[in-house]
Parts: C-alpha cells; structure tokens; sequence
C-alpha cells in the first residue's frame, strides 16, 4: 500500500480531531469529526474508477457520516444513539455485502466455516461483557453484534477469493472497526476510561481508512489486472 497524497485531507482531519479529543477541546472536536468521513468520501471518489460496488461502498460511507454526526448529540438524548447505532448497523450491512462480492472467484456464497468460531466467540463473549448494563438496548446491541460479526467473517472468507493485498487490507479495517465497537460498547455500557473517546475515534479512523483502502485495492485490479 503507497500513500496517495489525495488522503491527505483525511489524515489532517483525523489528527486535529484525536488532538482535540486529546486535549479536551470540545468544540474542535464538534466541528471535525462531521469532516472526516466526507473526506475519505472525496478521496474514494477521486482516486476509484467505476466499478459495480461503488455505489454501495459510497452509502457504507454516508451511513457512516450519519452515525458520526447523530452521536455527536447521543450525549443530550438517547434517541440519537440509537439513531446513530442504526446508521452505523446499515453500514456494517453494506461492508457486509460488498465483502461477499469483492471476490475474484465464481463462488461467491456464505457457507459456515470452522474458521468463523473465534468470530462469534469474540462476539458472545463481549455481548456478555455488556449485557448487565443494556437495559432497553439488549436487542439493539445483540443485533448490532451479530451483524458487526457478521461483517468481520465476511471479509475473512475473501481468504484465497481474491489479491492477498486487499484482502488484507479489509481484513485488518474490519478488525479495527470490531475493536472500536467494543470500546465504545464497554465505554458506554459497563464503566466510561478517559482514554475511551480517543481510542474509540483512533481505532474507528483507521478501520474506515484501511476497508476503503483494501477496496479500492480490490476495484484497481479488477480494472487493471497487470497492475502491482
């Protein structure tokens, strides 16, 4: 992976905003974080050729956006976490489908393998972390824990389906984002860190960087197949 200069925006945003989370800069980090996702928005749209799963890797990012902006206010009433919860659900249900369909082979299915288990282990045992203090968001949790499990298995299947350097790519993306979903869920659920907030947004930014990264990985050498 060589560093495009057009992310360059991206990494500028990112690092004012974990500054600011850093420092405590509250406003600052109001008014950055609705700028980070565009921003991966506009690099993938200027660095990416045409391709079927542009649009949908274009609605992953702006279900994303949805679920930044929402939660800046999840503080103030808790509709607009489960608001942002759902946006962030829909946009793990893209990542999902397109992981299923960013393959270079003819089989292109869901089938259980052994190699799923640790996945769905990892998910039981965080959901078991956090059950105590869901309350009336034991079912939007469970689900959203299914459905982020879900999304890391899919992209653990591209395994020999496709170039080993996007599937690495969006492997480690979907790792980082379930690391991120766990902070947050154990940061809001079972006991807040002050490292929290900063770990949450660090572990976040470089998971949406490193799917869009591996999937445009994946589009440029469908395009052009001769390409290193």
């Amino acid at each position: 992976m060589r560093f495009n200069p057009k992310a360059t925006p991206f990494f500028l945003l990112s690092v004012f905003h974990l500054a600011a989370l850093l420092a405590d800069w509250t406003l600052m980090g109001q008014i950055t974080k609705p700028l980070l996702i565009p921003s991966l928005f506009l690099y993938f749209v200027r660095t990416t050729p045409k391709s079927p799963l542009n649009g949908y890797i274009k609605a992953a990012l702006v279900f994303s956006f949805l679920g930044d902006t929402l939660l800046i206010f999840s503080g103030n009433n808790a509709w607009f976490f489960l608001a942002g919860l759902l946006s962030f659900l829909l946009a793990h249900v893209v990542y999902l489908l397109v992981n299923m369909s960013a393959v270079t082979v003819l089989e292109k299915g869901f089938k259980p393998q052994w190699q799923d288990i640790p996945f769905m282990l990892y998910g039981l045992a965080m959901f078991s972390v956090v059950k105590p203090g869901l309350g009336n968001m034991y079912a939007p949790a469970l689900l959203y824990t299914v459905i982020i499990c879900l999304m890391a298995i899919t992209a653990r299947k591209r395994w020999k389906r496709t170039d080993s350097g996007s599937f690495w790519l969006i492997m480690a993306g979907a790792l980082f984002f379930v690391f991120s979903d766990s902070i947050l869920a154990y940061n809001r659920f079972v006991a807040q860190a002050s490292w929290g907030t900063p770990a949450i947004m660090a572990t976040y930014l470089t998971a949406q960087f490193l799917l869009i990264e591996g999937y445009r990985e994946f589009i440029l050498k469908v395009k052009n197949p001769e390409a290193n």
